[in-house]
């Protein structure tokens, strides 16, 4: 026990010294300086990243993490204005395009007043071609007679220009300096707040810090804490088979707690260094398909399809599971009690996460020691064990309700899914299950060494199958356009087309697409045949694409129709499931070599 404790405060250490690390050699420089135009006063944060290192524009496009910065004159906050950046290829997404800040990079802030301190926070991601660094940092000063007199003119600066091209408020430029084109994203207007209740505000680490420890224990009996209670419970409820066993009780206690604690000291430290929102891990598709994946597992297991590593919930003596299984059991637990926490922890974690890091490690500790003092107390009242229930038969129905309860917690994981992953993780889901079945019934430790690597081999080749089918976008561009009958009718007379019948209920349809007609495997027929493909999508009811359907002598899917130019009203068609190199010959004698000097439509 005293190794896992040493263990995490190592850890903990170790982050810390990481983040003072990185932020002491942050590949940019940050300057904060004044200038005088005659369209008015402005403070300007200049960003340089360094040479082979670009940050992400405020409106960075389809990822990245957005450039943000905090500023406030005094009481009074201030209203940045964005350049738009670079169009360039984005070295997150392959294929993709990114706004970047390559080069020297200011960000005005208009100054209402001129005179006062001035606090600016900037967050943003450093990447290079090879890695990718958070920052945040903040710099004051104090705007006086003595720091205008050291202020240079405005059109002095060589990036001054950048600033009729700034976002996000057009209202807020000068009229001489205003925007030739749309600014990317429409700005939030700026808002002056009044708080009902300004007593019951959080605006200091004393307050703080008591509050987050309460919010810590409440979270512990919160009805709303849906994810977590099931794991609550096997905390709780100790299945050793010695029913006085003191000293695994305070271990498995002590380590839950561990788990707990450390997971709110990690996450601190990462959101002190990036200034990422509380429960945003929550807003990525991938880290919810993993969590939902695990919970799925948890459930399984639960229903004693297979035997989990550290995480296993089923109810087994704790001198078989120990500290270490506790301990992963306690993280798993506080990442999933993350998103129920708002209501108690709004008002300090709307103070703190403003605050420096250290503010910020503070006040989420204090909610991780709270949230574990149920189990430190069992742990300093180890004799309390002796009062818990006798192991029974009670907890085989106590296991397959849980697993039913983590099957709905799934399910609500699923629904914060973007609606086009939900399918293809729904499938990913049930090759899971399928692996899961493997892996438990005929991989078990009663089977043979050889055996055993086999089926966990297959079973494991499995879920790497379902993750590389479902769950990896293809970043090759889809060429398919979506069926327009007007514009099928003036392509179907001068155009090679090829129309692909489909729905998302037909898995034979889905199955061409992933092996037949691949995007890549698409925008080849395109190129070389000079032809244009459009889907013809049937998943829900259309009158007039079902009439084309029946046009072609046909009354089920999957379906491809080849037309040539040359006999608009002849198509070749392709009914149920064929291969590439059947689709390759109806394609070469529907169209023939001749059609791919034509110019695409």
């Amino acid at each position: 026990m005293h190794r896992i404790v040493r263990t995490v405060l190592l850890l903990l250490c170790i982050l810390g010294i990481m983040g003072r690390a990185m932020a002491a050699n942050e590949p940019v420089d940050v300057d904060l300086s004044l200038v005088k135009a005659q369209e008015g006063d402005f403070a300007v944060l200049l960003l340089t990243p360094h040479p082979g290192w670009h940050a992400y524009a405020n409106t960075p496009g389809s990822s990245g993490f957005p450039t943000r910065v905090e500023a406030r004159l005094g009481d009074t906050l201030l209203a940045p204005l964005y350049p738009p950046g670079e169009s360039k290829p984005d070295p997150l997404s392959p294929g993709g395009t990114a706004r970047l800040y390559s080069g020297p990079t200011p960000i005005f802030l208009p100054l209402p007043a001129n005179q006062g301190e001035l606090v600016v926070t900037i967050h943003a991601l450093l990447c290079s071609a090879s890695t990718c660094q958070p920052i945040r940092q903040t710099l004051r000063t104090t705007i006086d007679a003595a720091a205008w007199a050291a202020a240079s003119p405005a059109e002095t600066r060589p990036w001054w220009p950048q600033l009729r091209k700034a976002h996000p408020e057009a209202s807020t430029l000068p009229s001489a300096l205003a925007p030739q084109t749309s600014p990317p994203t429409e700005a939030a207007p700026a808002f002056a707040v009044r708080v009902f209740d300004p007593g019951l505000e959080v605006r200091s680490l004393a307050k703080a810090m008591p509050l987050a420890f309460l919010a810590g224990i409440i979270l512990n009996i919160m009805p709303c804490v849906l994810p977590v209670i099931g794991l609550k419970l096997r905390g709780m409820l100790p299945a050793t088979v010695d029913q006085c066993s003191i000293s695994a009780f305070r271990s498995h206690n002590l380590a839950f707690a561990a788990g707990i604690i450390s997971f709110f000291g990690f996450l601190a430290l990462l959101i002190g260094a990036t200034g990422m929102a509380w429960g945003q891990i929550f807003q990525s598709p991938t880290a919810v398909t993993a969590l939902t994946a695990v919970v799925m597992l948890l459930a399984l297991s639960l229903f004693g399809l297979l035997d989990l590593p550290l995480i296993d919930l089923k109810a087994k003596p704790q001198t078989s599971t120990g500290p270490l299984h506790a301990f992963t059991t306690g993280l798993l637990a506080t990442l999933l009690a993350t998103p129920c926490s708002g209501p108690f922890l709004g008002g300090v974690l709307a103070w703190a996460l403003l605050q420096p890091p250290l503010i910020i490690i503070a006040v989420l500790l204090c909610v991780g020691v709270g949230m574990s003092t149920p189990y430190l107390v069992l742990a300093a009242a180890p004799a309390l064990v002796c009062y818990f229930p006798r192991p029974g038969a009670w907890m085989g129905y106590l296991e397959t309700g849980l697993g039913f309860f983590l099957s709905g917690t799934a399910i609500y994981l699923l629904g914060l899914l973007p609606e086009a992953q939900l399918f293809p993780t729904l499938i990913f889901l049930w090759v899971l299950a399928l692996s899961a079945w493997i892996w438990g019934r005929w991989a078990s430790l009663s089977q043979p060494p050889l055996i055993r690597l086999i089926w966990r081999t297959v079973a494991t080749a499995l879920v790497v199958l379902g993750i590389w089918g479902f769950l990896i976008p293809d970043t090759q561009p889809d060429p398919w356009q979506p069926f327009d009958r007007q514009r099928f009718e003036e392509l179907r007379h001068t155009t090679p087309l090829l129309l692909d019948f489909t729905a998302d209920w037909c898995p034979n349809c889905k199955f061409l697409e992933k092996t037949v007609l691949t995007p890549k495997a698409s925008a080849r027929i395109a190129q070389r045949y000079a032809a244009v493909l459009i889907r013809v999508d049937l998943t829900h009811e259309d009158a007039e694409r079902m009439a084309l359907l029946s046009a072609l002598g046909a009354r089920s899917i999957p379906l491809v129709a080849i037309f040539s130019p040359h006999r608009p009203n002849a198509p070749l068609i392709l009914r149920d499931l064929f291969t590439a190199t059947t689709l390759e010959r109806a394609l070469a004698e529907e169209w023939g070599p001749s059609q791919r000097s034509q110019p695409q439509d």
